[in-house]
């Protein structure tokens, strides 16, 4: 494969048009003198102001407002934009989402498990200090919480962590490995306000899969759970770790996924952080991420569903392809609970709007639009850097202050980044996958060195 020419660069139409929007929205904001959705919101003529620049960019503000946590997210949107202008990529408030590994605590014991899960750790925080960072991220303007483990459903307080997440109006995701599903606890699950789930599926064959997860029967449970969240009426992804041992199976896991309702399928490279540094071998190399990219395209150009590879060059890859893409509708591409994965990555169709977009969402979302908490109150940019590098501890200080830390700030400014990444002319909207730069190569600033755009122009 050569490197495709593509140009995401913006001209100076472009610019002067970001220049007058931001300027609009800070208007808008001042006029409307507040900045919680409530009063926001209530206030028609601002947000008449706020469709009609939402159209400049192809989408309909309206459409979105009525999702959990639509409406906080945004407004993060527009208070980013009042204080920091329009930019590429586009920094943030606060996060999109975060995704909070609540405990080490787990039920099966998985192969690659990036946490290394098996049994709580004597430093995990309190319910009490759970339900203040909840609070805390109320306040900084985060829209949606993705509660993660360990298995967050072996968690005893999930059920107040939840009731305190939609009391703030949040949106509630849940990760699961969907072995403790059964029919009641998903009806109680969609009764407490939870609005998607992502359950973890690694072969068509029950053997594999239990071995992969460590646990015999839990393919089966897991199917069940599958169903029982779809027939529910819960936003239901099924995540592949994509490996040597299942990728010629890709296409079977994606038919299998939908046979038992999933609205969407995402593969995950597998990244050596935890256990997953003793399988390393079983990486894709880049020929074969390369393929596993085709596949995913393919897919989501011919299929009512929804089919992701977590990979930022997907971004680069993708956008060389047309055909009619379920992201070339606006109300889908840009619903809240899209932002559980990067589902941005996918730029293909002839009217996607992550294409439009692809400068301002900027690839790697690690430390941008969403980061991870640990199970201790340490907060890192993305769930598979569970370790390195540690932005903060909420025990020591506050939401706000870490998501402004330099840790931070350092991913938000692509010209910190080194090697080829810095050097690519997709650096803006790709920047490579952070955690891959981090369990590699010791640097989270690093060049990712599994890039297979990278590596198909050295071919």
């Amino acid at each position: 494969m050569k490197t495709p020419q593509l140009s995401f660069s913006l001209s100076s139409m472009d610019r002067a048009r970001d220049r007058i929007v931001s300027a609009l929205i800070r208007m808008t904001l001042a006029i409307a003198g507040s900045d919680r959705p409530a009063g926001f919101m209530s206030y028609s003529s601002s947000l008449r102001i706020l469709n009609w620049v939402a159209r400049i960019y192809g989408f309909e503000a309206k459409d979105l407002l009525n999702q959990d946590g639509a409406q906080l997210a945004l407004l993060n949107l527009l208070n980013s934009i009042s204080h920091y202008g329009i930019e590429t990529p586009q920094r943030l408030k606060a996060p999109v989402s975060v995704v909070w590994s609540l405990s080490y605590r787990c039920n099966l014991r998985c192969m690659h498990c990036y946490q290394n899960a098996s049994q709580p750790s004597s430093d995990e925080l309190t319910l009490g200090e759970q339900l203040g960072v909840v609070d805390q991220l109320a306040r900084i303007g985060v829209s949606m919480v993705v509660l993660s483990g360990g298995e967050p459903l072996t968690n005893p307080n999930l059920d107040r962590l939840i009731e305190r997440i939609r009391m703030h109006r949040m949106a509630v995701s849940i990760d699961s490995n969907g072995v403790l599903m059964d029919r009641g606890i998903v009806n109680h699950l969609k009764a407490l306000g939870v609005s998607s789930v992502e359950l973890s599926l690694d072969s068509v064959h029950a053997k594999s899969h239990d071995q992969f997860r460590g646990l015999d029967g839990a393919f089966q449970k897991t199917l069940d759970a599958v169903e029982l969240c779809s027939q529910a009426g819960i936003f239901t992804t099924v995540a592949t770790t994509a490996t040597t041992l299942n990728q010629a199976e890709s296409q079977q896991l994606i038919s299998l996924a939908r046979e038992h309702g999933a609205s969407r399928v995402v593969f995950f490279d597998l990244i050596p952080a935890g256990r997953g540094k003793d399988v390393q071998m079983l990486s894709l190399s880049q020929r074969q991420l390369l393929d596993l990219m085709a596949l995913v395209t393919n897919q989501s150009l011919r299929d009512k569903g929804e089919t992701f590879v977590e990979l930022p060059q997907h971004v680069i890859y993708s956008s060389i392809w047309n055909g009619n893409s379920i992201s070339d509708r606006p109300e889908k591409a840009l619903s809240v609970e899209r932002f559980t994965v990067s589902s941005f990555f996918d730029c293909a169709g002839r009217g996607n709007l992550y294409r439009r977009l692809a400068p301002y969402l900027g690839g790697c979302p690690a430390g941008r639009m969403y980061c991870n908490i640990q199970p201790n109150g340490d907060v890192t940019p993305c769930m598979f850097m569970p370790t390195y590098p540690i932005a903060g501890n909420l025990r020591k200080q506050s939401f706000e202050e870490i998501w402004n830390s330099p840790v931070f700030e350092a991913l938000r400014d692509r010209k910190r980044l080194k090697g080829k990444c810095r050097e690519c002319r997709f650096v803006a909207v790709c920047g490579g996958c952070r955690a891959k730069a981090a369990a590699y190569e010791g640097d989270y600033l690093a060049s990712d060195p599994t890039c297979p755009i990278q590596g198909a122009a050295n071919a």
